[in-house]
């Protein structure tokens, strides 16, 4: 249980730093816009490009053939980010941690070949690539596993809850500038800051059951 607060507490620190939090928030930006890019894929779609900057902020372009479509792919981001800390605790508690990082390591070399375009992303999706693809060659204890991917998942809650929070704000204030959920709208033609309450509300409950997992039924 001190081994989680500790943990927790530093990456919390660590987020709000200048260069190590860029450095560790990317790790939420880059699975917010590729989750936009798969969801589209899987769609159908073509994904013309990933690109994210040193200020976190992201984008995933891609040509969507309905609005239907359009609107999946919108919702991909934060929400994705959401659902996938709930798959990596789970993967944690059943023992699929290593498994687990060499899907990570195969999905990040995947969007690194065909979508990332931008000298940061590249940089930094190949230091992220090789990095799990280390983990997946050289034997590692399971706990130094587990660690790893409870960091992860630390890392991408952190910054999910910060972004959501943020979009929700520019949903009341600056609709135009609240990129899904001002694409969102568009699509649906409902109100930006429903579509900010949303998020936050799936992040909320993801927050909630993940501390419950870990801090009250120790389910790792």
């Amino acid at each position: 249980m001190a081994i989680k607060i500790i943990i927790v507490t530093i990456c919390i620190i660590l987020s709000y730093t200048k260069k190590p939090g860029v450095w560790l928030n990317t790790l939420n930006t880059f699975f917010h816009e590729s989750f936009h890019a798969l969801v589209s894929l899987i769609l159908g779609n073509k994904v013309k490009e990933i690109k994210f900057e040193e200020t976190t902020e992201g984008s995933c372009i891609s040509l969507s053939k309905s609005k239907f479509r359009t609107f999946l792919s919108s919702l991909a981001g934060y929400i994705g980010c959401s659902l996938i800390s709930l798959l990596f605790i789970f993967c944690i508690a059943k023992g699929f941690t290593h498994w687990l990082i060499i899907g990570i390591t195969i999905y990040s070399f995947f969007i690194l070949l065909f979508y990332i375009r931008n000298t940061y992303a590249l940089v930094w999706t190949i230091c992220f690539s090789c990095i799990n693809l280390a983990l997946t060659l050289f034997p590692t204890s399971v706990p130094i596993e587990k660690l790893i991917i409870f960091i992860y998942t630390t890392l991408i809650l952190i910054d999910n809850t910060k972004a959501c929070f943020t979009i929700l704000h520019l949903s009341f204030f600056k609709a135009k500038k609240s990129g899904d959920c001002n694409l969102l709208h568009k699509v649906t033609k409902i109100p930006a800051f429903v579509w900010g309450i949303v998020f936050n509300l799936v992040n909320a409950f993801v927050i909630y059951k993940v501390l419950k997992l870990v801090f009250l039924e120790n389910y790792i």
